[in-house]
């Protein structure tokens, strides 16, 4: 672990190091942005050590702490987005489903956002040792895959079958590295796209977690979908826990069925966290709330991610990730 009254380890400078030079091709002159919340300061000296160390132009902003997910930034902050060419945000809440976000993107801004990363041992997690290179292509490659296609459908053993139209929307590749045209979202890796709204239907069962609520314990969560909204959810204390928080926004459009992602990252295990859990190789995601900022027209108040392990993906009929043999090991095929 890494605290305030112990040295900081190699490993955890090497991979803001990553961060800032590979992931965000920080160079000198490049203008960075590292925006932070109480929460997360220790581990962005250690980005912006590694701006300093590359040359580049570093500045620095605190935002109030936001506890839920995609909450409107600052307008400080947006400002300041936009006239950086390199932004980072390690922060407590996930800033990705944010206008202020969404126009740095537009703007020809590359993103890199680091949720939930207050833990001090976030640069020490797992994640981290991902080839991106290596990865990279395969990634692209499933999320040319997903624009291709029309209609995509996800299965699993424990009971999930649901059925939607992705016709007309763009695959994006999670690969890592900050680009013009996405976000990166550090070692949380992923091919997804937001699906037509309207479009879905059947049930989810989540088996694995809802990152920012709960891992899943004994009980799976269930959650039933019509004409592409959550209409039901059902299960024990984590389902409890997840219907008091998007009941909590007040918003119908939370329910809205807003994502369907892979992980891609074979480095990464469920352990509770967003960037690990989203990225886990082969693992589905199924995400509640807004869209409009994947590709969607949805925006709603949230967006919470579901996250499956052991379930298929078919794309137009055809089995794109699912288990290879009898050990449960998960393989995706593009």
């Amino acid at each position: 672990m890494v605290d305030a009254a112990s040295p900081v380890p190699a490993d955890a400078r090497r991979n803001a190091r990553q961060v800032v030079e590979l992931l965000g091709a920080a160079r000198p002159g490049t203008r960075v942005l590292v925006l932070c919340d109480a929460h997360t300061q220790a581990n962005a000296r250690l980005l912006e050590a590694a701006v300093a160390d590359c040359g580049a132009v570093l500045s620095s902003m605190q935002i109030d702490h936001s506890a839920a997910h995609g909450r409107p930034l600052p307008d400080a902050a947006a400002a300041a987005m936009q006239q950086a060419d390199l932004v980072i945000g390690i922060t407590r809440a996930n800033i990705t489903h944010t206008d202020a976000r969404r126009a740095a993107t537009q703007a020809g801004v590359g993103v890199i956002v680091l949720p939930e990363s207050d833990r001090p041992d976030f640069f020490l997690a797992r994640g981290w040792d991902a080839d991106f290179t290596g990865l990279r292509p395969t990634i692209e490659a499933l999320a040319d895959a997903l624009t291709q296609a029309s209609t995509a459908r996800v299965v699993s053993h424990q009971g999930t079958d649901i059925t939607m139209r992705i016709d007309g929307r763009r695959g994006r590749a999670l690969h890592g590295f900050a680009n013009t045209r996405d976000i990166s979202a550090g070692y949380c890796l992923e091919a997804s796209l937001a699906p037509v709204e309207g479009s879905a239907n059947g049930v989810i069962v989540v088996n694995a977690s809802i990152p920012g609520v709960a891992r899943i314990a004994a009980q799976p969560v269930r959650i039933r979908i019509e004409h592409g909204m959550a209409v039901a959810i059902e299960g024990g204390a984590e389902a409890e826990a997840f219907r008091r928080l998007l009941q909590g926004f007040d918003d119908p459009l939370v329910y809205n069925l807003g994502e369907l992602g892979v992980g891609m990252n074979p480095c990464c295990e469920i352990d509770g966290t967003m960037l690990s859990d989203e990225s886990v190789h082969g693992a589905i995601q199924l995400a509640l709330g807004s869209s409009l900022y994947i590709g969607g027209a949805v925006k709603a108040a949230a967006h919470y991610d579901t996250i499956l392990t052991g379930a298929e993906l078919h794309l137009d009929g055809k089995v794109v990730v699912g288990q290879t043999d009898s050990t449960g090991m998960t393989g995706v095929w593009v």
